[in-house]
């Protein structure tokens, strides 16, 4: 494959895209899920809701973090399977390669899941896979 960028004004570079994420429920201190920049692009927000619950109020949390660097938290807790979830992250710039990473932080979160949609723009010319 090849890469390419076109002009700044393309309509690539213009719209908010979405990636969904899948976390299941995996062992303490574990990547549950990680979304990997494939060009430079700008990560706006995260949402999710919960598929499976904690079972704690307080313990069942990710991390969340960009290249193993905590930006944020994402508490869980005893919320209901089809609960809404917010993750509240400032804007995340990401080069090709980087990425964000959903890791468990309790003992007691290693029961939780949920699903997450990441919403991202690409940076006006960035390299695109052509």
């Amino acid at each position: 494959m090849t890469t390419k960028n076109m002009a700044y004004d393309h309509p690539a570079y213009m719209a908010r895209y979405s990636a969904s994420l899948k976390c299941p429920a995996v062992a303490v201190a574990t990547s549950a899920g990680k979304f990997v920049a494939f060009a430079a692009m700008k990560v706006k927000a995260i949402k999710g809701v919960v598929d499976i619950a904690g079972t704690s109020a307080s313990g069942a949390l990710y991390t969340v973090a960009k290249n193993a660097t905590a930006i944020s938290t994402c508490t869980m807790g005893t919320s209901t399977a089809g609960s809404a979830v917010t993750v509240t992250i400032a804007e995340q710039t990401l080069a090709a390669g980087d990425f964000i990473d959903f890791k468990t932080v309790a003992a007691n979160s290693a029961t939780m899941a949920a699903s997450f949609v990441l919403e991202y723009e690409l940076v006006p010319g960035a390299d695109v896979t052509a």
